[in-house]
Order: structure tokens, then sequence, then C-alpha cells
């Protein structure tokens, strides 16, 4: 599959059970071998394509990207996404956000995952929690995920629990001051 130009808008897509769950265009900021990073811009339109499992996003007030846009790193084979956000009409740098997701596969107009609910913030200053924890088993309970899965995703939260509790981050902290 090709290489991302920086610059280039590519789709981030959610495919659910074989089927489209949502889109998102994002605009390549890096695409080397080790990271694919985009950027989701402020008012950036998502949409839903209509399927059986009803994306939790899909509502009127959700149909455009809010904020200051998300910065998204993705390395190979990862199944979660750190993701930055800032705050604030200074734009201050808030957090990061480990997003888990499935490892994202490339296609020609952008690149595939399925984000799985359950994910963890990390603060500045080295403080972290778990979010979505209860959404997470709401999914799993209402089949979203299989049982397999399921344990798949919780074993990965616990990867991810050791990274942040030995503050051993693989991702370069300096990109909490890029500028889109």
């Amino acid at each position: 599959m090709r290489w991302f130009t920086p610059g280039e808008v590519v789709v981030r897509r959610e495919v659910l059970h074989g089927k489209v769950w949502s889109e998102m265009p994002t605009r390549v900021i890096v695409d080397e071998p080790g990271l694919l990073a985009v950027f989701v811009e402020p008012g950036t339109r998502l949409t839903y394509p209509d399927h059986h499992h009803p994306h939790p996003w899909d509502k009127p007030d959700r149909g455009f990207w809010r904020g200051h846009g998300k910065l998204m790193l993705h390395r190979p084979g990862d199944a979660y996404s750190v993701d930055l956000f800032w705050k604030g009409d200074d734009r201050v740098f808030g957090n990061y956000y480990l997003n888990l997701q499935a490892p994202y596969r490339r296609v020609e107009d952008g690149f595939e995952t399925l984000d799985h609910a359950l994910d963890y913030t990390l603060a500045p200053d080295g403080t972290w929690q778990q979010r979505d924890l209860d959404e997470f088993e709401e999914q799993v309970a209402s089949g979203k995920y299989s049982a397999e899965e399921a344990e798949s995703i919780r074993a990965e939260g616990i990867k991810i629990e050791k990274m942040l509790a030995s503050g051993d981050i693989w991702w370069d902290t300096a990109w909490a001051d890029w500028q889109p």
C-alpha cells in the first residue's frame, strides 16, 4: 500500500462486523515506517453510515469535530492511538488520550480501524486514568465484540496501564507543542 504525503487528506474509517461504522477525514502530518500522524481539523464533518449497531456519536450535535482538533499518533501494529488535545483560547496542551482501537490497516484513500471504547488519559504532570470502562462493557454486552475480542482489548489495557505507570512512553512529548 502506498505512503501518504504530508498535507494530504485521508479518511479514518471505522469498520464494525465488515461494514463501515464511521468516517472522519484527517490531514496527514507524518507518514513514515514507524509513525502515521494525522490531524482532525476543527469543524471536520463526521459521518455515520447506516449500521445495525448504531455509532454512539451518531447524534445531531456530533456531526462536526469541535475544539482545537486532535492530533493522532499511530504506530504500525499497535492496538491504540495516542491522541493529543489542546484547550482554552490560548490552545494550551491539555492531555494525551490513548484510544484503544484495532491496529490501523492502510487502504487506498486512508486507513481502517475500529474504536474499542476503552481509553486512558495522561495529563502533562504524568497522572493517568482509565476512561469509558462502563461504555466498553456495555458494548461487549450488546455484541459489538466477541468474548475473545473483549479479553484481548482488556489485555491491551493492562499493557497500557503498565506503560503509563512506569512513565516509559514511546512518543516524543514535543508533539504537545505542535501547531497545525
